[in-house]
């Protein structure tokens, strides 16, 4: 399924490395109904992934070659040196993923900087992971919870979700305070917490916590709204205006009732 092959000057112990991160990726794919993993131009990984928030995720990993110079018995040789990247994009529906339309957006989501040193199928295989439990991971990642709770006809004017913004097609930024415009989508609001997922350290959580909270706190004063509304449906006139219910309470209270 991903035939790349590294490069000559590799030693083994970075080929077997590399072999066995392989190995290790196509068994979370596996593994997984909800993720399917095929070969780019690169005949490198390109994965999609459904995340817990039904919201779709592709993850393609790049190499380029940049020169370097390595050291061969006292002697320094011209080599191809392997750099990584990879891109994450992301959209409401599968089709919007699949064809690349307007309605798919970039993820700047990059994997932590201690984790950078090891095996590209590790790496990938940690994105996809934390993509699949998205919801939980946007606990940690303020972005990735503003694109979950992003309306899909919003996102057409998007081009990425980035640690410094949203930023748009027209290279402006939608500040936190213009967000309402859009308003929310009731099923796109982030639930309940699931249990914690042991490898979320692996992927780098962005600086942007007042993005979390505001989400936080919309939901919070939505709750007590509709228990506001909720009590004064039921209750026409509350007891603690009823003084012979008080009387009663405080005599209960006397007598050791309850």
């Amino acid at each position: 399924m991903v035939s790349w092959k590294p490069p000559g000057h590799w030693l083994k112990p970075s080929r077997d490395a590399y072999e066995r991160s392989i190995e290790f990726l196509m068994a979370i794919v596996a593994g997984s109904p909800q993720m399917e993993l095929k070969e780019n131009v690169q005949s490198l990984p390109n994965i999609t992934v459904q995340g817990t928030s039904r919201r779709w995720y592709n993850i393609n990993t790049r190499v380029t070659y940049i020169e370097d110079y390595i050291e061969v018995e006292g002697d320094y040789r011209e080599v191809k040196e392997v750099h990584w990247s990879i891109n994450i994009h992301a959209a409401a529906w599968k089709k919007d993923i699949i064809e690349g339309n307007p309605f798919a957006v970039s993820l700047c989501i990059n994997p932590r900087s201690e984790s950078r040193s090891l095996p590209i199928g590790d790496q990938v295989a940690a994105l996809a992971l934390a993509l699949q439990n998205d919801k939980t991971t946007a606990m940690r990642i303020p972005l990735l919870a503003q694109f979950i709770v992003s309306p899909r006809n919003a996102l057409k004017e998007v081009y990425q979700f980035s640690e410094e913004g949203v930023v748009m097609e027209d290279e402006g930024f939608l500040l936190p305070e213009d967000y309402d415009e859009y308003g929310f989508e009731e099923d796109d609001v982030i639930d309940e917490l699931h249990q914690d997922w042991p490898c979320i350290g692996a992927v780098q959580p962005h600086h942007f916590e007042h993005l979390a909270l505001e989400i936080e706190n919309r939901q919070l004063d939505s709750w007590m709204e509709r228990q506001e509304e909720h009590a004064n449906r039921d209750m026409e006139h509350p007891w603690h205006h009823d003084e012979d219910r008080i009387w009663q309470l405080e005599d209960n209270l006397r007598k050791g009732r309850r």
